[in-house]
């Protein structure tokens, strides 16, 4: 299950955080990097089924409201560095065969928001091209779609479905134009534009996730999981380190978002 298994890589980095929040951090960034080449399956069935088959557009946008999730959660956890700039550097990438042409699509980490979003365009433009296409699903589909793209880069409904193939592709100015066979996006543009009213007054389905707390366990938490042996130190008449030593308070609600090596 595509919901299990991405929250299990959450729990995963949560635990690792939890352990060790500060000389954790390399264990850290490779899992955060295992989540991102996790969403690769998932992201090519929605591609394969609901854009390609053009078939079962609710569950497509389930699991793409799934992935989207749990990114979210996965910034929840308070990591000692930035997650969204880790995943920028890490340079993590995989290719998502597109069912129009023969081009595919490289999806890089450092775009991570837009590569679902991508495949959220593809899946809604099919879609409200079909004449039988349950508009009241659709509406409620988009609303998810702009919902879930609020921290993207590049893509914005209606969007453009970009060929990184094409020899006049640039990514300065890639929204300006389609690839070649890419599904046509004009009745989608006229959902997305036309009925704004309709679709952007129907409820939210996006979860607010809650920075969990983070415990910096050199100083603080049972001395028995302690990472540094400051509390076997610990005295009242020394303030350098520790509860004793004017760390105390048991952990932050969130972490710093420092990567410097201490």
């Amino acid at each position: 299950p595509i919901k299990r298994s991405l929250k299990d890589i959450v729990k995963k980095l949560a635990k690792q955080v939890d352990e060790d929040w500060h000389d954790g951090y390399e264990d850290q960034s490779e899992t955060k990097g295992e989540w991102f080449e996790a969403i690769q399956e998932p992201l090519q069935a929605v591609l394969d089924i609901g854009v390609g088959k053009k078939t079962a557009l609710l569950q497509c946008n389930e699991v793409l409201k799934i992935v989207s999730d749990s990114f979210y959660d996965l910034l929840a956890c308070p990591c000692r560095c930035d997650t969204k700039d880790e995943l920028d550097e890490m340079d993590r990438s995989f290719e998502l065969q597109l069912p129009w042409g023969e081009t595919d699509y490289m999806a890089t980490s450092g775009y991570q928001q837009d590569v679902w979003s991508y495949v959220w365009v593809a899946l809604l433009r099919v879609h409200s091209n079909l004449d039988n296409v349950d508009e009241g699903l659709l509406l409620q589909c988009i609303k998810d779609s702009h919902d879930n793209m609020s921290g993207t880069r590049m893509i914005k409904l209606p969007g453009y479905l970009y060929d990184q193939s094409d020899e006049q592709y640039d990514i300065d100015t890639y929204e300006q134009r389609d690839g070649k066979n890419a599904p046509s996006g004009t009745k989608l543009a006229h959902y997305v534009n036309d009925r704004a009213s309709e679709w952007k007054s129907l409820p939210t389905t996006k979860k607010v996730h809650r920075m969990r707390r983070a415990i910096d366990r050199r100083f603080d938490g049972t001395p028995e999981r302690r990472t540094r042996d400051y509390h076997l130190h610990d005295s009242d008449d020394d303030d350098s380190y520790g509860r004793g030593y004017g760390y105390g308070g048991g952990g932050y609600g969130r972490a710093q978002r420092d990567c410097t090596i201490m």
